[in-house]
């Protein structure tokens, strides 16, 4: 059902090909397009780059099946560190049962002020479901991701688990997906403000087709982002 996409494909041109296939897109966020199947049962998230949803995307695939979690079929490489993630369909869920899912967690988000180091507010988790066993389980693999992401990239920006980060599978079952974040405009900063020694995790592809995600609008502030780019001389480049 998936058309094939080699290893060189671009994101756009993942995305036509899907659209060629009779995929539609349903979603945008800011940094992937969201396309369903003919038959509305995949999903197939495309992004030129996401370092922090390959990681998740990752560790559903290698880790057991969580009812509370997305089901990942797949995800293929596209071109530099561009890819597609293959996996059920979702579709929003009750704001309530979100929450409640959420505050079950007890894990803030990266803007909240919690001590470097310490995924749980204090209190911990306090929603109806913070004993059962799945959500236990998901809580301490979130965390293990966290731990995994601050140590890989220096502009990390941890946990993004909210309500709009819970969706419901076709059976009404609730699915946390999209859970960690790099911090997108530090990034945009960093690039604009000549801050190379804040970018060392990246490579210049990277940036470039950082450049390419949704939340980058084709424009004069892209256009002029594209041109500090170019004149930053990044880690290796010396």
């Amino acid at each position: 059902m998936l058309p094939t996409l080699a290893p060189d494909t671009t994101a756009d041109d993942a995305r036509a090909a899907l659209e060629s296939a009779g995929w539609q897109e349903v979603g945008t966020g800011d940094w992937a397009r969201v396309l369903a199947s003919p038959d509305d049962t995949l999903a197939a998230r495309v992004t030129p780059f996401d370092p922090a949803f390959r990681l998740f995307a990752d560790a559903c695939l290698a880790g057991p099946p969580n009812p509370f979690l997305v089901r990942v079929d797949d995800v293929v490489p596209l071109r530099h560190r561009g890819y597609v993630v293959v996996m059920e369909r979702l579709h929003p869920a009750d704001e309530g049962r979100a929450r409640d899912l959420v505050a079950s967690l007890g894990i803030p988000s990266g803007s909240d002020p919690t001590p470097p180091g310490d995924p749980t507010p204090p209190g911990g988790a306090s929603g109806a479901l913070a004993d059962h066993p799945d959500v236990v389980d998901l809580r301490r693999r979130i965390e293990g991701l966290l731990a995994d992401g601050a140590a890989r990239y220096r502009l990390w920006g941890g946990a993004d688990i909210r309500p709009g980060n819970i969706l419901q599978a076709a059976d009404g079952g609730l699915r946390l997906t999209d859970p960690v974040f790099v911090h997108g405009p530090t990034v945009v900063e960093s690039i604009r403000d000549g801050r190379a020694d804040l970018l060392t995790d990246f490579t210049r592809a990277d940036l470039e087709d950082f450049l390419r995600i949704p939340a980058c609008v084709p424009g004069p502030d892209t256009d002029a982002l594209r041109r500090a780019l170019d004149e930053l001389v990044l880690d290796g480049e010396r």
